[in-house]
C-alpha cells in the first residue's frame, strides 16, 4: 500500500513539474522574441543569421528542457525514439501524414497555389527539418509523455495539442497576426488538429518519430 501511494505521489509530482516547466518555457520563449526584436533594431537581419538565432534558441529553450522532462519520468532518449518499432511508427506516421498532405495539396491546387515549395532556403530547412523534429520532441516526447503519468492518452493528447497552439502565440503576437491566427481555420484550429494527429501517430507507433513524419508531411504540403 505504501509503495502504491508513493508511486501515485511521484506521478502527480512529475505532472505538476511538467506543467510548470511548460510555463517556464513559454516565459523564456517570449524573452527570446523580445531580444530578437531589439537585435533587429541595431543589426540588419539576414536569412542565415535569423536561422542560426532561432535554431539556437529552440535548442536551448525547447530541446534541453525536453531531455530533462524525459528523464524526470524515468524514460530515456532511446525509449522516446524507439527505432526498433520502425514498422509501426512508419506505418502510422506515413499513413496519417500522407492523408494530411493530400488535403493540403488539394487545397493548394484549388486555390491555384504552388503545390510544393518552389525555393530551397534556410526558411524551408526550418519548416521541414527543425520544426518537425524540435516541436515533436518537446510536445509529444517530453510533455505528452509525462502527462500520461496521471492522465489518459486522450486527455494528454488534448492538453499537449493545446500547448502546441500556445507555443505559437508569442510569435503571432509579436508579428502582429495574433487575432487573425486565433480566428482563422488555418491558424490555431489547424495547429490544434495537427497536434492531435501527431499525438495519435506517436501513441500508435510508440515513438515520437511517428509524430515527426506527420508534422513533416503536413509542412511539406
Amino acid at each position: 500500500m505504501m509503495i502504491a501511494e508513493q508511486n501515485i505521489a511521484n506521478s502527480n509530482r512529475i505532472v505538476k513539474q511538467t506543467y510548470l516547466a511548460f510555463g517556464v518555457i513559454i516565459f523564456f520563449w517570449i524573452i527570446v522574441w523580445l531580444f530578437k526584436i531589439q537585435i533587429d533594431k541595431v543589426v540588419s537581419e539576414t536569412e542565415l543569421g535569423s536561422f542560426i538565432y532561432w535554431t539556437t534558441a529552440k535548442l536551448l529553450i525547447w530541446i534541453l528542457p525536453s531531455f530533462w522532462l524525459i528523464r524526470l519520468s524515468g524514460r530515456n532518449f532511446g525509449q522516446v525514439l524507439n527505432f526498433s518499432n520502425y514498422k509501426q511508427w512508419l506505418l502510422w506516421g506515413a499513413g496519417i501524414g500522407f492523408g494530411v498532405a493530400f488535403l493540403g495539396i488539394a487545397q493548394s491546387y484549388l486555390n491555384g497555389s504552388s503545390i510544393f515549395p518552389t525555393q530551397v532556403d534556410y526558411g524551408l530547412a526550418n519548416v521541414l527539418l527543425i520544426s518537425p523534429v524540435f516541436e515533436e520532441f518537446l510536445l509529444r516526447g517530453g510533455l505528452m509523455g509525462n502527462l500520461q503519468e496521471t492522465h489518459t492518452f486522450l486527455k494528454s493528447n488534448l492538453i499537449s495539442s493545446l500547448m502546441f497552439v500556445v507555443l505559437h502565440i508569442p510569435g503571432w503576437f509579436f508579428m502582429g497576426s495574433f487575432i487573425s491566427n486565433m480566428t482563422r481555420l488555418d491558424g490555431a484550429v489547424s495547429i490544434f488538429l495537427i497536434g492531435l494527429l501527431c499525438g495519435y501517430a506517436v501513441n500508435r507507433g510508440n515513438s515520437v518519430l511517428g509524430g515527426v513524419i506527420v508534422h513533416f508531411l503536413n509542412n511539406l504540403a
